[in-house]
């Protein structure tokens, strides 16, 4: 899609007006529809909505949020366009409706993209209240545009994919709407799993969860998520200007645990003082308590790659074949 494009589904966006084209994937065809707003379901951000019009086709709804942290709408329009391209080329094999939330990125405000605990801060008459739930009122919405438009029902559950920022989202959506998702495919964000116990506080925990959120939190449904993380074995070799570890020395890059804007700076000094400072250690504490606690978990590191596509080493094509092997399962269950 040319930038003259973007500019006009920018436009009608803005305007409230939805966008509809069928675009042609390998060789399946898709109804795409750029939905704007829909104030009288309270869904005050936009999203893309992709269906496959085929005869086989996978009837779960297949989510990832957009992670580009720009306050360019237009950017984040086509950065949503390029996860959902991808979504549909690594899922290829049976193709499923695809939903990509467009959430917005602004500096010295809430981090939106992934759902900090500023977000529950957020006034319930501004449009960025509560993400989370628009988030889900958005997949319902799809739900019922797939089934009056195109005849299929789709399960109640969805596959919820992402990878470092939108990797952080799904961890932070699992823990606040776990009844809603089957399988969570996350990468690049091995640094920050939740444990859901009153050990740690929100986002690292569920201490402060019913005060966060109103309600008690949903052990069971939790318990019921498969969760598939990867990683690339050089994640922490990438180092950030801005945050420092323990010593003074800067902190890797991606370790969410260093960085105050997603997670509050002493509730990371408390995860790595209990858990391990080093990243790979903490993910391995991590899930050995959540596998202890019921919960169906694994993380596989990719050798020789690190977080980003640096010099053709990033997780790249053994990421897209680790999703795809997590989505193929779910089908073949």
């Amino acid at each position: 899609m040319n930038k003259d494009f973007i500019i006009h589904i920018s436009d009608e966006l803005k305007h409230n007006k939805d966008v509809d084209l069928e675009y042609q994937i390998n060789e399946t065809q898709y109804k795409v529809k750029f939905l704007a707003t829909d104030i009288n379901r309270g869904i005050n951000i936009a999203s893309i909505l992709a269906i496959p019009l085929a005869e086989d086709v996978n009837n779960q709804i297949i989510v990832e949020s957009n992670n580009l942290e720009s306050e360019n709408f237009q950017e984040i329009i086509e950065q949503g366009i390029q996860t959902g391209l991808r979504l549909a080329n690594l899922t290829s094999n049976l193709p499923a409706p695809i939903v990509i939330p467009l959430i917005p990125s602004y500096k010295n405000y809430p981090y939106l993209q992934q759902l900090s605990k500023e977000c529950f801060n957020i006034s319930n008459d501004d449009k960025n209240y509560r993400i989370d739930e628009q988030v889900v009122k958005i997949i319902n919405k799809a739900k019922t545009i797939i089934e009056e438009e195109n005849g299929l029902v789709v399960k109640d559950k969805i596959f919820l994919n992402g990878y470092s920022s939108s990797g952080v989202f799904a961890q932070r959506f699992a823990l606040l709407h776990p009844d809603i998702i089957e399988t969570a495919c996350i990468g690049g964000a091995s640094g920050s799993i939740p444990i859901p116990t009153d050990d740690f506080a929100y986002p690292l925990g569920i201490a402060d969860y019913e005060s966060l959120t109103g309600k008690k939190f949903d052990l069971e449904s939790y318990s019921n998520i498969k969760f598939r993380y990867y990683v690339g074995e050089f994640e922490t070799q990438n180092k950030s200007d801005s945050r420092v570890d323990n010593f003074g020395h800067p902190a890797p890059m991606h370790d969410m645990s260093y960085f105050n804007r997603s997670v509050p700076t002493e509730a990371g000094k408390y995860q790595r003082m209990i858990l391990g400072t080093e990243m790979f250690t903490r993910a391995e504490n991590t899930i050995k308590i959540l596998k202890s606690m019921g919960i169906d978990i694994s993380n596989q590191i990719i050798w020789g790659r690190s977080h980003n596509n640096r010099s053709g080493i990033g997780v790249n094509e053994l990421g897209d074949k680790f999703i795809n092997d997590t989505y193929n399962s779910t089908i073949e269950n």
